[in-house]
């Protein structure tokens, strides 16, 4: 047994996919909504006893590899790193030499981590970071479940270290953790900061950002800096804490979002575990797919801070644009005569606080109702004006129509005009909406035609019911099936059928792989579809939908010879071949007439 295989064993692929997406049972298998391709009607399955999945929406399938490859965008030697550590799978050593550039940078990434952790919690020059810490009232053991650290004041510290471990400066240069200056000089990024490293969903540090402990260097870069975009860190794919949120969030069916860092680990050391943070920024179009995955639903801590109340206002219109729903978390101006300015001063209050104002959360559209008509006249005419304008702007931003409805209701009874009048007035936010939107697009499924999909659909039922294989193989021609792996697979079970009169799965299996391994993986497929289409077909069922689906093929099979017929018999008229003429007219009256008594 390789590696590989060791790790498969050791995993169950339906495990694996729940991490990142609702699967509920059908039949013996699992379904559903796939995350490769926007669909609100399930069509992904999974198989426990295969180790295997496929969707029948857009055609995409394989095993737990392929699938934590392409869903995290990660090659095979980074999802086989991955899949190893769930599996407790210790892997043989990689030359370094032959290692991808990405895991040179993800490896250097890591030690920079644990650089940093370390001076963090021995360096006698990190009892400044250890001072904030104190204050932040973070205990040791969240310091090290985030992997908190510190970056000595110092130009090279760093890049000696990495230097030593055995990487080139360029490759630490790839990974944004120095900076090269005019001259070509290179130097550490980090210095005098506390450090967050940045992790992606599956706990890999991707990069970092660095708190500046030392109020009097904040003008040097900024408060807060970041690693630059890098072969492994994109700024609009993370979220700070979803890796240690996303369980939480499946089970609370809610995402929390915060703007700080500082924010996140106050409230998973709360006990609040299902926070993640925006950073400041507003939530990409990519960001809020990958939080769909695992709830639709997401409640938003506005900042007090306009730049960032702006940009979670961005955020939400990309989130309502996609069907997620919004929520706003309100948190109170004060407590004890405490000015409170984020969740972070909430929580020192008490954890009680912070969950309250989460539980307490009220819609998008509530929230800027209230506030409208706090911060306006409906008496006065102008100011009735601007509340309707700035509202149905809010309105025009759902992307239900019902929705839409039950609000411009309300508004219109809340300011006493006609819903005719805010219909005419949305019209302008809804072209715009759709003007902005255009960008907005869900990967494209891959559409088979309806002969290939029947074909499918047939042998999935012979599989499921091998009892009507003998009905099918005596009504049906193997030419009648023009897709090539269905095609072979239709040959290989009349050779197989004819040879033992019985069917048995696993034995027809065995015969394909054989032949040709993509047999099976396409086999199996059929398998899946047979638990998504028809796990409830009682036997008079089957015998039916295969009549029925068998009268369909032989209709289009039929009608396709029709058509080569007709083209034949248009060229031996040209040619004036009486002979072609007369065997063709006879072909094309017996085909007319199969066609007529089906």
């Amino acid at each position: 047994m390789n590696q590989t295989e060791e790790i498969k064993a050791k995993l169950d692929i339906v495990d694996i996919i729940s991490e990142y997406i609702q699967l509920k049972q059908a039949g013996t298998n699992f379904k559903g909504l796939c995350p490769f391709h926007n669909e609100k009607t399930p069509s992904f399955m999974v198989s426990r006893e295969k180790q295997i999945w496929h969707c029948f929406g857009c055609g995409e399938g394989g095993d737990a590899f392929s699938f934590v490859q392409k869903i995290d965008s990660l090659d095979f030697p980074e999802a086989l790193k991955l899949l190893a550590q769930k599996a407790g799978v210790t892997l043989k050593k990689q030359d370094p030499k032959i290692a991808s550039q990405k895991s040179k940078l993800l490896e250097i990434t890591r030690l920079s981590a644990e650089y940093f952790h370390k001076a963090l919690l021995d360096s006698k020059e990190g009892q400044i970071a250890r001072d904030y810490i104190d204050k932040r009232k973070l205990s040791p053991s969240t310091v090290d479940d985030f992997k908190l650290g510190y970056a000595p004041d110092s130009w090279d510290r760093l890049l000696n270290f990495l230097i030593k471990k055995g990487h080139t400066t360029s490759d630490i240069l790839l990974a944004g953790l120095i900076v090269k200056n005019e001259k070509g000089k290179t130097y550490d990024r980090f210095r005098q900061r506390l450090m967050f490293p940045i992790f992606d969903q599956n706990g890999t540090i991707v990069g970092f950002t660095a708190r500046v402990l030392d109020d009097a260097k904040a003008n040097q870069g900024g408060k807060y800096i970041n690693t630059p975009q890098s072969l492994i860190y994109n700024k609009s794919l993370v979220i700070f804490g979803l890796d240690k949120a996303k369980k939480q969030i499946k089970e609370n069916d809610l995402t929390v979002i915060v703007e700080g860092n500082m924010d996140v680990i106050a409230s998973h050391q709360a006990g609040i575990n299902n926070v993640i943070a925006s950073s400041g920024t507003a939530l990409t179009l990519e960001q809020l797919k990958f939080l769909d995955r695992y709830s639709p639903n997401l409640a938003i801590a506005f900042d007090a801070d306009l730049a960032g109340q702006a940009a979670a206002e961005r955020g939400i219109e990309t989130a309502l644009s996609i069907g997620m729903n919004v929520k706003i978390i309100q948190m109170p101006e004060e407590i004890n005569g405490q000015t409170i300015k984020d969740p972070d001063d909430l929580l020192n209050q008490g954890v009680e606080h912070w969950q309250k104002a989460i539980d307490s959360a009220i819609s998008f559209l509530d929230y800027h109702f209230n506030k409208q008509f706090k911060t306006f006249d409906k008496n006065d005419p102008l100011q009735k004006k601007e509340i309707a304008a700035k509202l149905l702007k809010q309105i025009a931003k759902l992307n239900d129509s019902v929705e839409q409805e039950h609000w411009l209701k309300l508004l219109a009874q809340k300011l006493d005009v006609s819903e005719s009048v805010l219909r005419e007035n949305i019209d302008q936010y809804l072209e715009r909406k759709n003007t902005q939107n255009n960008d907005i697009k869900f990967e494209d499924t891959k559409l088979k035609n309806r002969e290939h999909l029947l074909a499918e659909q047939l042998l999935a039922l012979i599989f499921k019911f091998p009892e009507n294989l003998e009905y099918l193989i005596n009504h049906l021609d193997l030419e009648a099936i023009n897709e090539p792996s269905l095609y072979n697979i239709y040959k290989q079970l009349i050779l197989y059928y004819n040879k033992v009169n019985n069917f048995d799965y696993s034995e027809f299996e065995k015969i394909l792989n054989n032949l040709d391994s993509n047999l099976v993986n396409n086999s199996s497929a059929l398998l899946l579809l047979a638990d998504k289409d028809f796990s409830d077909f009682k036997q008079a069922d089957v015998k039916k939908e295969i009549i029925n689906i068998l009268k369909q093929i032989k209709k289009n099979y039929i009608s396709k010879k029709i058509k080569q017929v007709e083209g034949l018999l248009k060229q031996a008229e040209n040619n004036n071949d009486k002979v072609q003429i007369d065997e063709l007219t006879k072909d094309f009256s017996i085909l007319t007439q199969e066609l007529n008594q089906l």
